[in-house]
């Protein structure tokens, strides 16, 4: 049985495979190219296989990032409850705008560091100047 993670880098794999970007498809020959793709269009399931290719045909990416909020294929920003559950789901999701399967991406930003509580007697002190 196939789990939604590996269903998911299948279809990255497809997706990336079938356009002709990223590193895999320049660094594999035309046949070990077609070998690939057969193996990974057996591994995802039908009816996800089918929405990739009339995302295909359209000439669009049938799995896209989200990143910050934003699906990378139409960069319109999703709804946060749809963000929410699209970070603890483990199914495949579908951006409500324009349809591509989604996943989400971690953004590269650092969190903002947060500010350390003062010491009891600057907080005193404080606390004496303000009565």
């Amino acid at each position: 049985m196939t789990t939604p993670a590996h269903i998911t880098n299948s279809l990255k794999r497809l997706c990336d495979l079938e356009s002709s970007s990223g590193i895999l498809a320049s660094a594999l020959s035309e046949t070990e190219k077609q070998h690939e793709v057969n193996r990974l269009r057996s591994v995802i399931p039908s009816a996800i296989l089918g929405h990739h290719d009339r995302m295909l045909q359209r000439g669009k990416r049938s799995i896209v990032p989200v990143t910050d909020g934003i699906c990378s294929a139409c960069h319109l920003r999703l709804p946060i409850g749809h963000i929410a559950r699209l970070k603890c789901s483990q199914d495949l999701e579908v951006c409500d705008n324009c349809g591509s399967f989604i996943y989400f991406e971690p953004s590269d930003e650092t969190p903002l560091p947060v500010p350390a509580k003062p010491e009891k007697k600057q907080r005193k002190a404080r606390e004496l100047a303000l009565r």
